[in-house]
């Protein structure tokens, strides 16, 4: 047999081991659209509404009230409570039936109109940090109306031109507008990061235990194709595979949620391409690595809630001890995440991402060295016949 007709058996007997392989078509088939249309459900609202809170009233007066109606007013807020304690409004807050609270101090009313500063506490739970954020928007918004509106009066009252008064009260108006997450909402902000996250454990599953399989093939003398064109291929065969499978995602689904999505065809091919295969060799190394081929799928459930906390979306990779950002690096998931939201999301060209760029290739000379090594030292048992 001619090495064209090695070639050509090998590729034929890779595609086999995947479309034959009852748990492997599982998770393609069935994992990454199981996944692409279950995860996003939760988050089609996409946008918090209106968050009950609880308003400790200390002051009981006229503008200690006006103040609470204007909260109830604001669309991110509905004033749900009047507690007559701070113990009250604790539990009221740590139940879940409020996500904020906020305190109108004593003494609220005199200090405005005396001019003398005055504070207003605001609290809330962070657990959710975009209901979190929510609430503190409304609670601001009526704060800063009130504030404004007191000092207008005072100024009226001391004599000064209307004209003068906004200019002297407010001189700047903040306006913003969000770059990346135009509706301020959910989907914008989890499905990018998390269908990454996806599209890399199931590779994980997938490459993971189909290699294992392999090698128990190999140890038990049946027929193989040799070692080093058959990693080459599987890793040629799931490239392309995911690379379809990330033209629905980054196309499709996105579409399909109304997620913005600004990168260059392009760039996003090449990037893509990149993480893949080093998603890839890190796969076929876990499965030279594992025992069991159920073992990659333990694997992939042990590390997702961390991948997640130490990508860079949920939590800033700065804030992350060094050795834990390290080491988190060596799974190709969190330069993947970091570079697909940066051009997908951000817009920014591939020149400014060279660092996830260079932790990619890194990790595909490791992990594939480390395949090079093996595929040289452990000869399979059984060779094909040539003729």
């Amino acid at each position: 047999m001619n090495s064209w007709q090695t070639l050509w058996h090998t590729w034929k007997t890779e595609l086999a081991h995947i479309f034959t392989d009852h748990s492997v078509l599982l998770v393609l088939a069935g994992g990454l659209l199981f996944y692409a249309v279950l995860y996003p459900l939760p988050y089609q609202r996409s946008v918090p509404g209106e968050q009950a809170i609880a308003v400790l009233n200390q002051d009981h007066t006229a503008l200690a009230r006006q103040l609470i109606r204007m909260t109830d007013a604001t669309p991110q807020i509905r004033v749900a409570a009047q507690p007559l304690s701070m113990h009250e409004a604790e539990h009221l807050l740590a139940n879940g039936k409020v996500h904020g609270l906020m305190i109108i101090p004593a003494g609220f009313e005199r200090d405005v109109f005396m001019g003398r500063p005055t504070s207003l506490s605001f609290a809330g739970d962070a657990s959710y940090f975009l209901i979190y954020g929510n609430v503190v928007e409304g609670l601001m918004t009526a704060a800063i109306t009130l504030s404004v509106e007191s000092q207008v009066i005072m100024s009226l009252l001391k004599g000064e031109n209307p004209a003068r008064i906004p200019g002297q009260v407010m001189p700047m108006r903040l306006v913003s507008h969000p770059a990346f997450n135009p509706t301020g909402g959910y989907i914008n902000y989890i499905v990018p990061a998390v269908f990454v996250l996806i599209l890399h454990q199931t590779l994980l599953i997938a490459a993971g235990s189909l290699t294992v399989k392999d090698r128990a093939r190999r140890r038990l003398g049946r027929p193989a194709p040799p070692l080093g064109l058959s990693l080459l291929l599987r890793l040629v065969n799931f490239v392309a595979i995911y690379l379809l499978f990330a033209m629905l995602y980054f196309g499709f689904f996105f579409q399909l949620y109304g997620v913005p999505h600004v990168a260059a065809p392009a760039d996003l091919l090449l990037f893509s391409s990149l993480f893949f295969v080093a998603a890839t060799l890190f796969a076929l190394w876990l499965g030279y690595v594992l025992p069991r081929p159920e073992l990659p799928t333990i694997v992939v459930l042990l590390t997702s809630l961390p991948i997640v906390f130490t990508a860079g979306f949920a939590w800033p990779a700065d804030n992350l001890p060094t050795w834990l950002d390290w080491i988190s690096k060596l799974i190709p998931a969190k330069p993947g995440i970091q570079g697909f939201l940066s051009i997908n999301q951000m817009g920014v060209p591939l020149s400014a991402i060279w660092r996830e760029i260079a932790v990619l290739l890194g990790l595909c000379l490791l992990f594939g060295g480390l395949l090079s090594g093996r595929a040289h030292a452990e000869k399979s048992p059984s060779h094909m016949k040539t003729g």
